[in-house]
This record gives C-alpha cells, structure tokens and sequence, in this order.
C-alpha cells in the first residue's frame, strides 16, 4: 500500500474543496466527522490514534474551514468529495474512521469509490433518516423548519438549515448495497445512541464480515464521550493482520464495558 505522503498540507490548508490536516507519519488514517462539527471532534483521541500513524482531518463541505461549493449539499456528495481529495493527495488506498454524518459518508465512499479503504470503522452511523430515533427525527424536522423559515430573511442561517436537511433527507443507501463492501469493518455505537440498536445491528449485518460493538453508558457523541475506549477498539482493529481478517470472517456483536 502507497504510504507516500508528501503531498498532506501540514499542518493544515486547502486540498480542492476541503480543508485538511494532518498529524505524525506512517500508514494514513482519514477521519471524517459528524454534522454540525469538523475535525476537532476528534481532538481526545490524537494521542493514541496518531501513535505511528499519519492522521488525516478533513473538514466535510459547509463545515469547518470547507466552503460550501456548488450543487447539493448531500451525504453522496461529501463522499465523491472525499474521494477527490485522497486522489489528490495521490492516496489510493486508506483506513477510515467516521463519526455520525462522517460515518455516513465513509459508507457511501466505500460504495461509491471501491478500493478506496483498506479498513473502515463507522460510529454512530445510520442508512436513512429512520434509523435514528424518533425524537432525534423530530428536532431535525423542527430545526430544518425553523432555519429554513429564518433563512429567507437572515442569509446566513441558509447553510445550518441545509445542515439540518441533511438530518431529514439523507443518507440514502439500501443495506443491500452494503453487501458490495468488501473491506474489514467494524461497526460501534454508544448504548444509547440516537441512532437506534436495531438500525446498528442492521449495518453490521449487512456487510460481509463486518463487526458490530456496543459501547456500554455512553451516548451518541463517542469520540467526546469516550475517546479513550474508542481509540483502542479502533488502533485494535486496524492493527489486524491477515490472519486476523480470515479469522473475523463472521459478523459478531460485542458489548464494550468501561
């Protein structure tokens, strides 16, 4: 696998229509965060993640330090996005870590661009809007209304509401595409995250091999909530082998206790 790169900004700037940043070197891990946020969602897990590896923020479009650009702001999008950039960045083939809306779109990269992930870890991820719980569809319903409403006399709040929309409308995949991602994944979400334990399993099964793991008393916001016991879950599997990935060739659920 190409390791090559001397083509990341450091420690941060403008790769086509994103901003990215970088941290440490070797082998690169691209992490994508939720709605809403950018890349300092992931701020409490550098330290372990970065040990000996090449960590890779990319702030979404219409988030972060990312302009809007033009057309849809839609989770398919953002994938293609991503998958603009590591061509620029002449990175063929990299491990993902994404979060909530981040997760979403490293799903749609794997089905959109294959090839382009070595291994893939979703947390807090959903296929559509009706995987999350019923209260967190009624606040994006309501937020999206009420931004959508404001928008038209304060412009600024025109992005927060498409924001918002992406809560209502997206993502977009059939588990049935799931079955075409043959790479190593694993699935986690908080016990009680927004997104519902049923919508989680569902993913999980959906892809080949993949692993699902439940993170005993914490929410939907993992990487804030709980980073240190993400960051072992997630340097654990990516330091898989191939042994490794013969021998996880079923898809398992496991409860992750503090």
């Amino acid at each position: 696998m190409n390791h090559d790169t001397r083509r990341l900004p450091a420690p941060g700037g403008q790769v086509g229509p994103l901003w990215v940043v970088t941290r440490g070197s070797g082998p690169p891990l691209v992490l994508l965060h939720g709605n809403g946020e950018d890349h300092h969602v992931f701020d409490g897990m550098v330290p372990a993640l970065g040990a000996g590896r090449t960590l890779i923020g990319i702030d979404s479009r219409a988030h972060g330090r990312s302009p809007r650009g033009d057309g849809p702001l839609r989770i398919a999008t953002m994938a293609d996005d991503v998958a603009h950039v590591l061509d620029l960045l002449d990175l063929p083939s990299v491990d993902v870590l994404g979060f909530s809306d981040g997760g979403n779109v490293a799903l749609e990269l794997a089905v959109r661009h294959p090839g382009r992930i070595r291994r893939l870890v979703v947390v807090g991820a959903n296929l559509f809007p009706a995987g999350m719980s019923r209260t967190m569809r009624a606040v994006g319903r309501i937020g999206h209304g009420l931004l959508s409403a404001l928008s038209r006399v304060v412009p600024r709040l025109r992005v927060p509401a498409e924001r918002f929309a992406l809560m209502v409308h997206d993502p977009c995949l059939d588990p049935a595409d799931l079955a075409r991602v043959d790479i190593p994944t694993l699935v986690v979400a908080g016990e009680r995250d927004v997104v519902r334990p049923e919508h989680t399993r569902l993913i999980g099964a959906s892809i080949p091999g993949a692993r699902t793991a439940v993170l005993s008393g914490v929410g939907h916001m993992i990487p804030v909530q709980a980073p240190d016991r993400l960051s072992a879950l997630v340097t654990a599997f990516l330091a898989e082998g191939p042994s490794d990935e013969t021998s996880a060739g079923t898809a398992g659920t496991t409860r992750a206790n503090p």
